[in-house]
């Protein structure tokens, strides 16, 4: 009952100032609307991260032209990685299921009439498909015969559609890469973005004869990407690859690769390592502003104990002892902190959710976040009210009451 009284009469002071009661709110809220953001926004980001990798392929691994390369920055392609590489591990690496080499050039400008665009320009093989675990939602994918006849056909992305075509069915149309005309045989599903950023739908895909003679005039790969048997032994099947590359290459004991292996794995590690950095920053940000928050609680604590002597000598005179003064000014600040959590709460998720609208920020809202988020702002409100709740307590109710 008595704690009860004392919430009462907590929420009564509350109320009775309400302009110095927000004032005092306004730093837990904004703490609290950004820990609920960032929380919600990095499980989001994450478990996007996650499901990117699952269509990347747990169960693949690829290898890239040149040393050191990142999935998705651009890079000088050296010309060693070749055909016959491909078919060498194929045929040599008992693990490797399958195999797709293929020639990429970034930002290939594409037209159709007046319209145009940047893609994602792909020479490679039928197989490509399957490898990729990418269909075409119409018309056809490339088949054996256009490899074979160095065929002018390509099959595009949702973005390059919509750019091109909008609502115009694409197919049997004629396009022009670069400066070759080339038939729209299919249009891809869509799939989004990569791990990395990249815009999955802006690809265009033509036989991988036809860019090697028509379009590009090389005889080396971009990539070579792989499929597995068993991704648990993916370590031992990377050390067999890099073995293999390395002999083909003439590669002496002591020189760098020419070629980087890209697993799963070290795409997570890319994208974990960039929402960390993010992370920290943003929590930083958030703990100031949660740490001002609470010294706005103090500061204006120790004024209203400084208004509110009379009163304290009041109750004190009728009885009331020194931890229920202590106890009434410490649950005020934790009532104002807690209050503005919630608040910051509310204004959080609607953060999020005008984020989401407009930028298409991936979120995954889980009750840790609220609970972390609530938690903070009465951790907050405890340590800004325990030295005004003392100075309350401490006063002489004689000395108070003149």
């Amino acid at each position: 009952m008595r704690l009860l009284r004392m919430s009462k009469q907590a929420i009564r002071a509350m109320a009775e100032n309400k302009t110095r009661t927000f004032l005092m709110m306004l730093g837990v809220i904004i703490g609290v609307a950004t820990l609920t953001v960032i929380t919600s926004a990095v499980l989001g980001a994450r478990a996007e991260v996650m499901g990117k990798v699952e269509k990347w392929g747990i169960d693949q691994i690829s290898v890239m032209a040149g040393a050191g390369r990142k999935p998705g920055v651009p890079q000088t392609i050296p010309t060693t990685l070749r055909i016959e590489d491909a078919q060498a591990m194929l045929s040599e690496i008992e693990n490797i299921k399958d195999v797709s080499p293929q020639i990429n050039r970034r930002d290939f400008p594409v037209k159709y009439a007046g319209n145009s665009t940047y893609g994602v320009l792909i020479a490679a093989n039928p197989n490509w498909s399957s490898v990729w675990n990418t269909r075409p939602e119409t018309g056809r994918f490339l088949s054996e015969e256009d490899t074979g006849r160095l065929a002018r056909v390509a099959v595009i992305g949702k973005t390059v559609q919509k750019d091109l075509f909008e609502d115009e069915d694409p197919v049997g149309k004629q396009i022009l890469v670069g400066n070759n005309p080339f038939e729209v045989i299919g249009v891809l599903e869509a799939r989004g973005t990569s791990p990395t950023g990249l815009d999955l739908d802006t690809r265009v895909v033509i036989p991988l004869s036809t860019g090697q003679k028509r379009v590009f005039n090389q005889d080396y790969l971009f990539m070579i990407k792989t499929v597995l048997h068993d991704s648990s032994t993916m370590g031992h099947t990377v050390d067999d690859v890099r073995a293999l590359l390395r002999e083909r290459h003439n590669l002496q004991p002591g020189v760098e690769d020419d070629f980087t292996i890209v697993t799963p794995t070290q795409v997570m590690a890319i994208a974990s390592k960039l929402s960390t950095i993010f992370s920290v920053f943003l929590i930083l940000i958030t703990g100031i502003s949660l740490t001002v928050g609470g010294i706005v609680i103090a500061n204006i604590m120790f004024i209203a104990v400084n208004e509110r002597r009379e009163e304290i000598g009041i109750r004190r005179a009728v009885g009331a002892r020194k931890v229920d003064i202590l106890v009434q000014f410490l649950m005020e600040a934790v009532s104002v902190a807690t209050t503005g959590g919630f608040i910051g709460i509310i204004v959080g998720l609607i953060g999020l959710k005008a984020l989401a609208g407009f930028i298409k920020l991936p979120t995954a809202l889980m009750w840790e976040s609220i609970v972390l988020a609530l938690f903070s702002a009465i951790i907050v409100g405890l340590l800004a009210g325990i030295q005004p709740a003392k100075k309350a307590a401490s006063l002489n109710p004689i000395e108070a009451l003149r």
